[in-house]
């Protein structure tokens, strides 16, 4: 990032790159930086930081949009009653026991 491009927070994001001990934050991280890449790195720090404040800035505001397919078999709404197709569902089953549907069993303890 050029001079003349840097934001206005330009020196709060210094003050914080320079407090930042790039070292410590890649072992915490557990990742392995050769000495010449954590200089790289401290040196970069203050542009990453001064991006990621430009764009925490930027004015991003989403319209959630209806396209031209969406739920066409009803409106929304209340959806129908839980016991509606229960009796029927239970009927269909070879097996039920109080009102459940018994299946094999699928899933072995030992």
């Amino acid at each position: 990032m050029n001079k003349k491009n840097t934001s206005k927070y330009s020196d709060k994001v210094q003050s914080v790159a320079s407090s930042v001990d790039i070292q410590k934050l890649a072992l915490l991280a557990h990742v392995n930086m050769s000495k010449n890449e954590l200089k790289n790195l401290e040196q970069e720090l203050p542009n990453i930081l001064d991006f990621v404040e430009q764009v925490q800035q930027a004015n991003c505001t989403l319209e959630k949009k209806t396209g031209e397919h969406y739920n066409i078999m009803r409106e929304d709404g209340e959806g129908h009653d839980g016991e509606m197709y229960s009796q029927d569902l239970i009927k269909a089953m070879p097996e039920s026991k109080n009102g459940y549907l018994k299946v094999n069993k699928i899933i072995d303890n030992s």
